[in-house]
């Protein structure tokens, strides 16, 4: 199951229930309210019959002076239990006072806890069960949403590669006739429609083979070259050595494509973006728009403005946990953005 089906169900899950539990808990709240006082009544009228031959072992007896505030025929909560008072036989100021151990009443309902505590789990189970169930009914008509917008997108990648393919190579031939600015652009033009590609090729990354050793200064250039061209406002700073890893190229190019890219897109007029490296870190820091939740960024999908397609920083992020880069952004709205890539040594 996927991150957005698992945050879905579990989602739709805790909504189904919550309700659910809630209302189970207030009809068990009602029923042991009820139970405590049918037992109690029980114990009453236990206790009543006792007073006519004193013959049950599970009561005591005193006898105590009447008072208006005590009334007959009702259960009261004493130190030793519980009692209640009864006229007695004779007209004389004495009532009975029978008591009911409180050990004794402690047991009743503790048993009767127990078996309420038992009664809950069976409870407890069932509405999650019937809440997963819910959930998972529920959230059909998104996953097959999902799944047909994927098969779309699949398409769509399978579909895109040639003519931008075809535009790239078609340019080269111009530029053999004579080099003119306007082919430089279809050039340019073409060659951002193929990097699109290439994020929607690792748009759902699988295993990814890391036996390629990388010159992170000769991606950098190249990237820069072309960026040159399409940001001329955006100004490049590069401060790093040459650094060799040894990872999968493709994918650490659209790490590096796509973090460079948005360097530039969203920086502002005659910006800068600054390129260095340090131990085994490459640094890329710009004086741009800055990032308003760091927390989000990685979200599929995810913008903070109209610009793009919200899938870049997704991708950066899965493919840095499948090549064990550690990934840390700081940003800073109207200032700008701090991207580290830690490469493992």
């Amino acid at each position: 199951m996927k991150n957005y089906e698992k945050k879905s169900l579990l989602t739709t899950t805790f909504l189904f229930f919550i309700p659910l539990i809630s209302f189970a808990f207030i009809v068990l709240y009602m029923y042991h309210q009820d139970r405590i006082k049918y037992i109690k009544e029980n114990i009453l009228y236990q206790m009543k019959d006792y007073t006519f031959d004193f013959q049950s072992d599970k009561f005591s007896l005193d006898i105590v002076e009447y008072s208006d505030k005590k009334e007959t025929f009702k259960i009261y909560e004493c130190d030793g239990g519980l009692c209640a008072y009864f006229k007695t036989p004779s007209k004389n100021p004495y009532l009975l006072k029978v008591i009911y151990d409180k050990n004794k009443y402690e047991k009743v309902y503790n048993d009767f806890l127990m078996k309420i505590f038992k009664f809950s789990i069976v409870i407890f189970i069932f509405i999650l069960l019937i809440s997963i169930a819910f959930a998972m009914y529920s959230i059909r008509p998104m996953k097959e949403a999902v799944n047909l917008l994927e098969t779309f997108l699949k398409d769509l990648i399978h579909d895109l590669n040639t003519p931008a393919t075809s535009i790239l190579l078609n340019t080269k031939l111009l530029r053999r006739k004579g080099d003119f600015k306007e082919i430089e652009r279809i050039e340019l033009s073409a060659k951002t429609i193929s990097s699109l590609y290439k994020n929607l090729e690792f748009i759902n990354p699988q295993q990814i083979i890391k036996d390629e050793e990388i010159s992170l200064k000769e991606l950098i250039d190249n990237k820069i070259e072309l960026l040159e061209k399409l940001y001329p406002r955006v100004s490049f700073e590069k401060l790093q050595d040459d650094l060799t890893i040894k990872s999968n190229k493709n994918a650490v190019d659209r790490i590096i494509d796509n973090l460079l890219t948005n360097a530039c897109k969203y920086n502002k007029k005659n910006g800068k973006v600054i390129i260095s490296i340090e131990n085994n870190s490459l640094i890329i820091e710009d004086t741009g728009v800055g990032i308003k939740d760091t927390n989000k960024v990685f979200q599929r999908y995810y913008k903070e403005n109209e610009n793009g397609l919200g899938i870049g920083m997704s991708i950066v992020r899965k493919l840095c946990d499948i090549l064990e880069i550690q990934i840390d952004i700081r940003s800073e709205v109207q200032v700008g953005t701090k991207v580290s890539l830690t490469f493992p040594k």
